[in-house]
């Protein structure tokens, strides 16, 4: 299996191949701003054209980042991530089936 990575300015794609070559996979990330980046990640093969895998994106709020993505399956993931001091940060996050609210999940992490 090969990888491949193709940076381009604000655009940055990666492909890699499973299975043999015969599926492939494909990230991308957009940096719309210094503020704000989108991203999506797609699997491919001859059974199925294309099979979204996620999407998601990134806003470096005044607050702290603020990071959302929904996968497909359902699942919606958001969380924030705040430097509180020099190299040690703080994330809050939680999940939820779209599909069933009452699963929300929660974390809480420290980086030091």
């Amino acid at each position: 299996d090969l990888g491949r990575n193709y940076p381009k300015g604000p655009i940055s794609a990666s492909i890699t191949s499973a299975s043999k070559l015969s599926k492939y996979n494909i990230s991308m990330i957009y940096k719309v701003n210094d503020d704000i980046s989108v991203a999506s990640q797609t699997a491919h093969c001859s059974a199925k054209t294309c099979d979204v895998l996620a999407i998601g994106g990134l806003y470096k709020a005044p607050f702290g980042q603020v990071k959302a993505k929904i996968g497909s399956n359902g699942v919606l993931c958001a969380s924030l991530v705040k430097e509180v001091a020099p190299k040690v940060k703080v994330t809050a996050s939680g999940s939820v089936s779209t599909s069933d609210l009452s699963s929300f999940k929660t974390g809480l992490g420290i980086e030091i």
